[in-house]
């Protein structure tokens, strides 16, 4: 995965992502627009055939974007630790 800036302001962010496709693109989005202090997110793929997405997020005046996405990110990733714990309590006894 490689990550690229392509435009950042106090609360607008553009990054480029290579390696990833609608998936990741699609959870930082709806994530984001759970978050109280965005006022928009978005994303899209850049082409077809290529895997890179570009994410958009504008934050609420006074409000940093890159505090808001760190913010997006981590609970994000406790999500996906408390599916995986859940998954392997599940599949324990299979």
């Amino acid at each position: 995965m490689d990550i690229k800036v392509i435009s950042k302001s106090d609360k607008e962010l553009i990054l480029e992502i290579h390696g990833e496709d609608h998936t990741l693109g699609n959870m930082i989005m709806k994530e984001a627009l759970r978050h109280p202090a965005v006022n928009y997110a978005a994303y899209r793929v850049l082409h077809p055939l290529k895997d890179v997405i570009e994410i958009f997020i504008v934050t609420k005046e006074g409000v940093d974007v890159s505090s808001v996405l760190r913010e997006v990110i981590n609970r994000l990733r406790d999500e996906l630790r408390e599916f995986v714990e859940v998954v392997n309590e599940v599949l324990k006894d299979q």
